[in-house]
């Protein structure tokens, strides 16, 4: 049995039976009593903003720690976080002074010491062959550069190193963006790009944990690219996957496969052979399956000198064909749909679990995508929150709750599970603490008397407005909301099922009562 609060539930019902003499004063409340564990959010969330700012946060991983480590463009940081009521209670700096940090993650293989994988640029390394992946690892957070010569674009275009992702045996793969819009290095008035090279464009794999393994990519020529004819003269990073134009983000799903997002063209010129150039390519992102071998349809001419599949542009919209293999989903135009992660928590009684949840930079979004049976294929996809602040990456707490690293609004916000829609978050309902709503069903719409939904179990708002509606259902003063069925055996307050048909005074009023001081804020 619970802890229960025997003097002020004796008072509290003593309040309770005096309202019942002035029942007639009060109106009925209407609709499902609830609180406000934070502002209301989409369907089956609640929504907020971490009070910590982040100057243009680009990634978002929670560590063995259990704490959420927080990349920005020049910085990585690490929160600790109340899982019940999301206030930050700690923070510490993990590394500054650096550039373009677009990707953080943990490998699972070794937790201990906590090791943070990042990616970024080196700007003293050779131009076009700027991009790195470090790790910073605890106490002291020195950091040792793991892999270095990952290409970069030239200014115009921008594409980088992203985002990274391991797998169960601890192999690395690298969402790195290409240096070209689509495949064509000059297109009719335009700046110039780089040409493609030889990892550019593509997922890449890296058993970092293999016996001698060289992280230190080398070229000839060493750059910057000046043709299609760069060779990988060195390192142990390999092309997985080909044909991504700028892969922001990659996971790798309790299923097994790999999904990236990937930001369309710009609606330029594009590689229409090894030598020819076609118009108007198009603007749409895609979400991939990742598979090895696959070309995805941007060109790389490089790789093209062997491959000559990679030299040949297929839009979204094509589908799948002999030589390359379409996305899962076309994403809306210009989305710039980038961090993506797999919703893996039982809320909702597991109903998202396995979803795909990605953001939308240029849309304001957050996504959900549901995965078929084999994972091949998305059956249905659609917005799950809007009104973001240009959300760059998104990743899952312990207790379900998606965290958004909102780029322009310096700030991480989050959706939190509230399975019941009583608009108390499941962490809460789950945590130790019954007077801050803890010890629940977060299962139990009807389990929480907060009639007025201002988050607190109070007389005037509550109590007397159950008693108000004293009654059976068809009565002038009934309403469901503040029905509940008999209490268990025990008189837990949290205890209480759904309507009975009846507002009665031990029934209600006095469960009501019991739940004075109760609150979910």
């Amino acid at each position: 049995m619970r802890k229960r609060h025997p003097v002020r539930r004796n008072a509290c019902f003593a309040l309770a039976v005096l309202a019942l003499a002035v029942v007639c004063s009060f109106a009925p409340a209407t609709g499902r009593a609830g609180s406000t564990g934070g502002a209301p959010g989409p369907a089956g969330f609640l929504r907020g903003t971490l009070p910590v700012v982040f100057e243009d946060p680009t990634s978002l991983a929670f560590g063995p720690d259990g704490r959420l480590y927080v990349a920005s463009l020049s910085s990585i940081d690490a929160i600790t976080i109340d899982p019940a009521t999301k206030a930050v209670t700690g923070t510490e700096s993990i590394a500054s002074g650096l550039d373009t940090v677009l990707g953080i993650a943990f490998d699972p293989t070794t937790p201990s010491p906590i090791t943070v994988y990042a990616t970024r640029q080196d700007l003293g390394a050779t131009a076009g062959f700027q991009g790195a992946v470090s790790k910073f690892t605890a106490p002291g957070w020195a950091r040792e550069d793991v892999i270095t010569g990952l290409p970069t674009s030239a200014p115009f275009l921008n594409h980088l190193t992203n985002g990274l992702a391991f797998d169960a045996a601890g192999r690395l793969y690298i969402a790195q963006g290409s240096a070209t819009d689509s495949g064509i290095t000059d297109p009719p008035g335009s700046q110039t790009y780089w040409p493609e090279t030889p990892l550019s464009a593509a997922i890449l794999v890296a058993d970092i944990h293999a016996p001698g393994f060289d992280g230190t990519i080398t070229h000839a020529p060493p750059g910057p690219p000046a043709g299609d004819s760069v060779d990988q003269t060195g390192g142990d990073v390999a092309v997985l996957a080909a044909g991504l134009r700028n892969p922001y983000d990659v996971v790798v799903h309790s299923n097994g496969r790999i999904y990236a997002t990937d930001n369309g063209p710009l609606g330029l010129f594009y590689s229409a052979s090894c030598t020819e150039t076609g118009a108007t390519s198009s603007v749409s992102d895609e979400l991939n399956v990742i598979e090895p071998g696959n070309y995805y349809g941007h060109p790389n001419r490089n790789r093209g000198r062997v491959d000559p599949r990679q030299c040949i542009y297929h839009p979204p919209d094509e589908g799948s064909g002999l030589d390359f293999t379409g996305p899962i989903a076309t994403l809306p135009d210009h989305c710039s749909c980038d961090g993506i992660v797999e919703y893996t928590s039982a809320a909702f009684g597991g109903s998202m679990r396995g979803n795909l949840i990605f953001v939308g930079f240029q849309r304001n979004a957050v996504y959900s995508a549901v995965l078929s049976a084999d994972g091949r294929s998305v059956l249905s996809s659609g917005e799950l929150a809007t009104a973001f602040d240009s959300p760059l990456d998104v990743t899952m707490g312990p207790d379900g709750t998606l965290y958004i690293a909102q780029f322009n609004g310096g700030n991480v916000a989050y959706l939190e599970p509230d399975s019941d829609g009583d608009s108390c978050g499941d962490a809460r309902e789950l945590g130790p603490d019954e007077q801050l709503g803890g010890r629940r069903n977060p299962n139990n719409p009807w389990d929480f008397y907060d009639v007025n939904g201002d988050g607190i179990v109070t007389v005037a708002g509550d109590i007397l407005a159950v008693a108000a509606g004293f009654g059976p259902a068809g009565g002038p003063a009934y309403a469901p909301a503040l029905d509940r069925s008999p209490p268990a055996p025990s008189g837990e307050p949290w205890d209480l099922g759904q309507p009975d048909g009846a507002v009665t005074v031990l029934d209600d009023v006095y469960g009501a009562a019991l739940q004075f001081g109760h609150h979910c804020l």
